[in-house]
């Protein structure tokens, strides 16, 4: 079944998604009461726009998932559904066009496989067009129509009269009435829907047929998949050669035999990854054989399923906005999300890139958002889709509190820059801790063991080892880490204090000592003024300011201090000497 054939309101989405909508709980009332009409003005803007003009306003994965948790809702407040109306010139199917159930995973195909009878199985590629049903009459074409609501759709004769696809007239040997359901799509060369995806196609087709009469360039365009013959005979490769054997192209080329997820999981994972000569939007798996179109029903059959290929964006609801704090006092705020299913993973938190950004589309709690994968890797935020009447209030950190110089110290509000300034500190950037990163600097800044950037350099074995969680092993590894970082020169240091001094020592300025082992040998740069450092070649104006600023601050000069100490303390125990 196609999302974008139901309002959300209808009778077949709760259907098509009521595995899935079983599993989740509902909400209180009070929480989705306000909302629920929002959503389904927004959901009938997009199904208006569809069947009456052909334009798709957002993509399969938004209207299925805001589909879905309108019929959640609805079904949750006890509402009733009520199925799409659609508008004059309806004509009734002869056969009923059924849909499918759309299966969430593979756990869930491998589920459903269990509850077949024995008998053949096949998988084919879901064409992701518009349906149609054709009826022959004695051979000849005497009506084609829309999917509609399953029961009756629009009359679509004049506007299939060009489409090559279609032959008007079938051979001699063909029954007094035939019938045949299939998808009319956009041809497409080459054809790879991981790298391409669907690039609006059904949309295009849905366009052109609301034309009505087609030219000849225009139904040079349209391909018809004809994945039903609902009287023909017995087996799925007979079906096919007949309709092959009838000018339509051949569909067993896109079928192929199954028995185990294992095959389930190849043809779709090869097909979402190889060309075709269409869009494809996942697979369909179908028996060998299939009960006569007498007895279907427009609701999906338990014996045919759709397995979706992974979705290029989806709709998420947000759940709360986590204001993260880098090392240079950036506040990135990031998205915490009712768990949503991106290219076969599960997506929790998207960032909003900046606090600009999110200050600039105002998202709250409870609003729902589109996202999608940047790269096919990162979650990315697109839009904001529906907002969430009440604006929950947020406690939203002052930018004016933070900066490349704040929180070098755990005072209150700065555990998450002084947590991220101890994470570079100690990565391979800094100063090369191994085995120490978040987790380790968040147990010692809970138990009160690390206030300052460089307190871990007087940690002892006893109060790691009383830390829950940390035995001998681990604490004896946490103080050779530490250990190791102590005896690292100053300027890995300072590269992990600030790593403007990177580009500094990649420099050839005079002002730089390559080999400096104490502050007494870098006098002239803590000297040096914000236009002095510009002058310094490889230095952009954000690095000059920065290093500028660096050296003259009080609480850089206190820690670079201690450093030297403990350098020399260290170097005199070496010596064998007394400190």
């Amino acid at each position: 079944m196609k999302g974008w054939r139901w309002r959300a309101a209808g009778a077949l989405v709760l259907l098509a998604f009521s595995s899935m909508a079983q599993a989740e709980e509902c909400p209180a009332p009070e929480a989705i009461e306000g909302r629920i009409d929002r959503l389904a003005d927004q959901v009938e803007r997009w199904d208006d726009a569809y069947h009456r003009r052909g334009e798709r306003q957002v993509t399969d994965g938004v209207y299925d998932r805001a589909s879905r948790r309108l019929s959640h809702w609805r079904r949750c407040l006890g509402q009733p559904i009520v199925p799409v109306i659609l508008s004059g010139g309806e004509q009734r199917h002869v056969v009923a066009q059924t849909g499918l159930d759309k299966l969430a995973d593979q756990a869930a195909v491998k589920r459903w496989l269990k509850t077949l009878p024995p008998g053949p199985l096949w998988i084919q590629p879901k064409v992701d067009g518009v349906a149609v049903t054709l009826v022959y009459d004695n051979g000849h074409l005497v009506a084609a129509t829309s999917r509609g609501n399953g029961l009756s759709g629009q009359d679509w004769l004049a506007g299939v009269s060009n489409i090559n696809a279609i032959p008007w007239q079938l051979a001699d040997d063909a029954p007094e009435r035939v019938v045949i359901q299939g998808e009319l799509y956009l041809k497409r060369d080459n054809h790879v829907q991981r790298r391409d995806g669907s690039a609006g196609a059904r949309a295009s087709v849905a366009g052109l047929m609301q034309r009505h009469v087609l030219d000849d360039e225009m139904g040079a365009q349209i391909g018809f998949f004809a994945w039903a013959l609902p009287d023909g005979p017995d087996t799925l490769a007979e079906r096919n050669q007949r309709l092959a054997d009838w000018g339509f192209m051949d569909p067993q080329r896109w079928s192929q035999p199954v028995s185990s997820i294992k095959d389930v999981a190849h043809w779709r994972r090869y097909w979402y990854r190889h060309e075709l000569p269409f869009v494809s939007d996942g697979v369909v798996i179908k028996p060998d054989r299939q009960p006569p179109g007498r007895s279907w029903r427009n609701q999906p059959p338990s014996s045919s399923v759709a397995w979706k290929y992974p979705v290029a964006a989806t709709l998420a609801e947000v759940r709360d906005v986590d204001f993260g704090i880098g090392r240079t006092g950036r506040i990135t705020p990031v998205l915490e999300l009712e768990p949503v299913t991106l290219d076969d993973r599960t997506v929790r938190r998207v960032s909003t890139g900046s606090l600009a950004r999110w200050q600039a589309a105002d998202i709250r709690p409870g609003d729902q958002v589109m996202i999608s994968l940047a790269g096919l890797t990162i979650p990315r935020l697109d839009e904001v889709v529906i907002r969430n009447d009440t604006r929950v209030a947020l406690d939203v950190p002052d930018p004016e509190a933070f900066n490349a110089l704040s929180c070098l110290e755990l005072t209150p509000g700065c555990r998450a820059q002084f947590l991220a300034r101890l994470e570079y500190l100690g990565s391979r950037s800094g100063l090369n801790m191994r085995g120490i990163g978040e987790g380790t600097w968040k147990k010692l800044i809970d138990a009160g063991l690390v206030t300052s950037l460089l307190d871990w350099r007087d940690l002892e074995r006893a109060a790691l080892r009383s830390l829950s969680g940390v035995g001998e092993v681990r604490a004896d590894q946490w103080l050779d880490a530490f250990e190791r970082a102590g005896r690292q020169p100053l300027k890995r240091l300072l590269v992990g204090l600030e790593p403007a001094h990177a580009r500094l020592y990649a420099s050839q300025s005079k002002v730089v000592f390559r080999a400096a082992d104490s502050l007494n040998q870098i006098v002239p740069e803590r000297s040096l003024k914000n236009t002095d450092w510009q002058k310094v070649t490889g230095l952009n104006r954000t690095d000059a300011a920065r290093l500028s600023a660096f050296w003259q601050d009080d609480t850089v000069q206190e820690l670079l201090e201690t450093w030297e100490a403990a350098q020399e303390t260290k170097e005199q125990q070496d010596d064998g000497g007394t400190p």
